[in-house]
């Protein structure tokens, strides 16, 4: 199988930040913590731009790279503090901004009450979201995680469309307040093979998590009844479990061809965590002249959404031609290092700028309950290899986290 992060975008690999240290903004400094959210991961108003390591309220968070504090936000849910290339949220701060940090000696600040866990957001070279986990890159480590995704029973449309839940379960689990929960899968792609193992399909890529997406397509991602736990559940229960549920096919990705010869085929899905464990999922499917004979409940609402052909319609419209664009104020701070290369003397830094109303790490304040857990067996793992895949729809995030 292709890892998931060889997708050729850059930064997908790489590109750790300057002077950034190994380690963890929570103590022990140089001991795996528990993860509770990774990227991409839905929330009411976002995209999840951050991975949350579980920690107990009160714990002191320190900064994993040397710099000058700015205080994004003092209060609130989304509290947060940037230090050169990353964000801390959900933290009471200890720290003014124009103060300078010392790495796992200045202490931020602490967790807020009730939250029971700090988000921990990377800004790249580009001005955009990074995944703070990705290979080469990433500062959080040790980071071992042996246990592959689970994949459940699809669902099939006659039509082609495919629904499928799946989760991430974890081999580093501790409890706090509350037990680790199983994470989102980065990413999940599917191919279809006749009846003599032959592809009819080249693997196509459901969604690959190597970068922020774009929250205008969640629903190209997410299948109906897709939800986070919620910060109630976190901050009121031992067990919490999400449910994710996922549009494998006529999403991102096309549907299922219904132009082919009729007869049997398999579907083999695919699932990928942030370690680039993998999980494949064989299911027989057969095609008639009406189409594809349908498996288990593919939701109604789905039918008459945006998918694959429509996917476009879903993005931001481009400025017409010949369209004024209004500039965006500049920052009076220096700009946070950049990657693989010393930072400019002070006098000559280019000022930064500052992007419109961030997403926050995804509105942590959700209605009470939690989703529940869904019906997933094991995935039959596919013996039929797969060939490099091709590069994956990257999304936009904010350039800077301003204030909210």
């Amino acid at each position: 199988m292709p890892s998931l992060y060889a997708d050729g975008l850059t930064c997908s690999i790489g590109c750790r930040p300057y002077d950034a240290e190994t380690g963890w903004p929570l103590a022990p400094f140089h001991q795996q913590h528990p993860i509770r959210a990774g990227l991409n991961e839905l929330r009411p108003g976002s995209l999840h731009v951050a991975v949350d390591i579980q920690a107990r309220n009160g714990a002191r968070v320190f900064a994993v790279q040397p710099g000058v504090a700015e205080v994004l936000a003092p209060n609130g849910p989304n509290a947060r503090i940037q230090v050169g290339n990353y964000i801390y949220w959900h933290i009471n701060p200890e720290v003014s901004t124009g103060e300078l940090v010392i790495p796992f000696k200045t202490v931020l600040g602490t967790v807020m009450a009730g939250y029971g866990h700090m988000a921990f957001s990377e800004i790249g070279a580009d001005g955009q979201y990074a995944d703070p986990l990705r290979p080469e890159g990433s500062v959080l480590r040790p980071y071992v995680d042996r246990a592959a995704p689970v994949i459940g029973t699809p669902s099939v449309s006659s039509d082609g469309q495919v629904v499928v839940s799946a989760y991430d379960p974890q081999t580093f689990i501790r409890k706090t307040t509350y037990f680790t929960p199983v994470l989102a899968p980065a990413a999940i792609a599917y191919r279809l093979y006749d009846s003599q193992r032959v592809a009819v399909t080249p693997l196509e890529w459901s969604f690959r998590g190597t970068h922020l997406l774009q929250f205008a397509q969640r629903s190209l991602i997410y299948a109906p009844g897709a939800q986070a736990p919620g910060y109630d559940c976190f901050a009121s229960r031992t067990v919490c479990i999400p449910h994710w549920s996922y549009r494998v096919t006529d999403g991102l990705a096309p549907p299922l061809p219904t132009t082919l010869e009729p007869g049997r085929y398999r579907l083999t899905i695919y699932a990928w965590d942030w370690a680039d464990n993998t999980t494949a999922l064989d299911t027989p499917l057969t095609l008639t002249t009406h189409g594809w004979k349908s498996i288990g409940h593919v939701p109604a609402s789905l039918f008459s959404m945006p998918g694959y052909f429509e996917r476009n319609l879903l993005l931001p419209s481009p400025p017409r031609a010949g369209t004024p664009v209004a500039p965006r104020p500049y920052r009076a701070l220096p700009l946070a290092p950049s990657y693989n290369r010393r930072p400019m003397a002070t006098s000559q830094q280019p000022r930064t700028t500052t992007s419109h109303q961030s997403p926050g790490t995804g509105g942590e304040r959700m209605p009470a309950g939690h989703g529940q857990q869904p019906t997933v067996t094991a995935g039959q793992r596919s013996s039929t290899a797969i060939s490099q895949p091709a590069p994956s729809t990257g999304g936009q995030a904010p350039p800077r986290s301003p204030k909210h």
